[in-house]
C-alpha cells in the first residue's frame, strides 16, 4: 500500500486522566456529547487539568477486531482528587504506541486509518496490543478549533495523533 501517511513507533509516557465514557453511534455525536459532560463536571481553571489544548478519546484495543462499540473521551489531570459524577478515572502506564498525525479533511482521516492498519498487519516485528484494558489514544488538538464542539457532518478539518499500542509480534 503506497500512502503518504506515515507511521511511527513512540514512547507514550504514562499519564491520568478523567473521563467520560460513551459509545459509538452512527451520528457520531456520543463524543460531543461526553465531551459536553465532560467540561460541566471538570471545569476550565480546574487545578487538577493539565493541558487545556488536548483532550482524548480512549479506545479499548481489543474491541478493534469486532468493531469498536465503546470510547472514551478524557483529559489529562494531575491528580483524580474527588471524581465528579459520570467521569472516570483512567491510568494510562506508559507504553510503545505506533503512531500516526491526522492533519486533513475526512478522505485524509481515512487514509491515516488505512495506514495504521496496514502497517500493524505488515509490520514483522510488532503488533496491536489487545490485552485487557489496554486502550488507545487520540489525543485532539483543541485550538485553534475544538473538534467537539462542531458536530461531526460539519467537521473539515481532522487534527489529533493517533498512539495505539504495540508489543513485540508473537509468532
Amino acid at each position: 500500500m503506497q500512502s503518504l501517511v506515515s507511521v511511527k513507533v513512540a514512547v507514550q509516557p504514562s499519564f491520568k486522566a478523567l473521563a467520560v465514557r460513551t459509545s459509538v453511534d452512527t451520528s457520531k455525536s456520543g463524543t460531543r456529547e461526553a465531551w459536553r459532560i465532560l467540561e460541566e463536571q471538570l471545569q476550565a481553571g480546574d487545578p487538577r487539568r493539565v493541558n487545556s489544548d488536548t483532550a482524548y478519546v480512549f479506545i479499548p484495543q481489543k474491541e478493534w477486531a469486532e468493531g469498536v462499540q465503546t470510547l472514551w473521551v478524557g483529559l489529562a489531570v494531575h491528580e483524580f482528587g474527588e471524581v465528579p459524577p459520570k467521569l472516570e478515572p483512567l491510568t494510562i502506564p506508559e507504553t510503545l504506541c505506533a503512531t500516526v498525525r491526522v492533519h486533513g479533511g475526512e478522505a485524509h482521516m481515512n487514509e491515516a486509518y488505512d495506514a495504521m492498519f496496514w502497517w500493524l498487519q505488515e509490520s514483522e516485528e510488532y503488533e496491536l496490543n489487545t490485552g485487557q484494558g489496554v486502550l488507545g489514544i487520540e489525543a485532539n488538538r483543541l485550538s485553534p478549533v475544538n473538534p467537539f464542539v462542531i458536530p461531526y457532518s460539519q467537521m473539515d478539518l481532522f487534527d489529533y495523533d493517533m498512539l495505539y499500542p504495540i508489543r513485540k509480534r508473537r509468532n
